[in-house]
């Protein structure tokens, strides 16, 4: 598996280009607590010369409109919502931070923290989310069926493993037998087989390799699926019973108008989502 990418590399980068690129490597080694020897091995291997500080990285393009009329909905401060637009382009809060406040790294890393955990700043960050999720056309059912497919993951639906047992023989080939029971000899191997791609859902793999000759899988992580979906089940139920309610609502009318088939089990959800209606009309009447 790839190590993960060291979040003071970028950070280096933009301290550099910051500065119009005149800042000394070991001065900025110093302020990210790195080695200078690192910051120019990064200089070196992601081509800091080449790189045009006015342009924006792929990741680092504008929101859409979508974006903007969410930003400029809330009455938080300029750099507090800037925070919250860059906070959602790496999900890196330390360098949103930095961005936003052109504050040190050791700075960042406690207030770019503590400012993911201020109320407004929060709700702006779901906010944006949410737009979001609408232009790449994603539900939060969607999302939810995805989380189904990883609680319900088995390893064993990927593998193909056993204990076999095989017989011993020397090395010109002739049974071994047992001294006791004059039966051949034989001996226990464990085996260990990937199942072939096109037979298995490669979605909930998260990593597959091969480490010192022994397969090493490893599927997303089940517990927390089934934690995020336990957390988020109450939308899912209120979605399906907005659903519902949208299909007795069209079975309703169309039995006014005279129009489809008669539909007992309709009929009967009806009838108790008029009485619950019913019950709280009244209870708004008495009070």
């Amino acid at each position: 598996m790839a190590r993960k990418r060291d979040p003071a590399r970028n950070l280096a980068r933009e301290l550099w280009i910051k500065s119009n690129k005149k800042a000394k490597l070991k001065d900025i080694a110093e302020q990210l607590g790195k080695a200078p020897s690192q910051v120019r091995k990064w200089k070196s291997e992601d081509k800091w010369e080449q790189t045009n500080g006015n342009a924006p990285n792929q990741e680092e393009r504008s929101f859409s409109n979508g974006f903007k009329e969410v930003i400029e909905g809330t009455d938080a401060p300029d750099k507090q919502k800037l925070f919250a637009t860059l906070y959602l382009r790496r999900f890196n809060a330390t360098w949103a931070y930095m961005k936003a406040y052109g504050a040190s790294y050791e700075t960042s890393m406690v207030n770019g923290s503590r400012l993911l955990r201020n109320t407004k700043i929060a709700k702006l960050i779901d906010q944006l989310k949410a737009e979001q999720m609408a232009e790449l056309h994603v539900t939060n059912m969607d999302l939810l069926q995805e989380l189904a497919k990883q609680a319900k993951s088995d390893v064993g639906d990927y593998l193909d493993f056993a204990t076999e047992e095989h017989g011993a023989y020397t090395d010109d080939g002739q049974p071994i037998p047992d001294p006791e029971t004059k039966k051949q000899l034989t001996y226990h191997r464990n085996r260990v087989y990937l199942k072939p791609q096109e037979q298995v859902d490669t979605s909930l793999i998260k990593s597959v390799a091969i480490e010192k000759g022994q397969v090493k899988l490893e599927l997303y992580d089940k517990q927390k699926a089934i934690d995020m979906l336990l957390r988020n089940l109450p939308t899912a139920a209120a979605t399906r019973k907005a659903d519902a309610e949208a299909r007795v609502a069209k079975y309703n009318a169309d039995q006014l108008e005279g129009k489809g088939t008669a539909n007992p089990i309709l009929a009967a959800l009806s009838e108790v989502l008029n009485k619950g209606k019913k019950g709280t009309d009244h209870e708004d009447a008495t009070d």
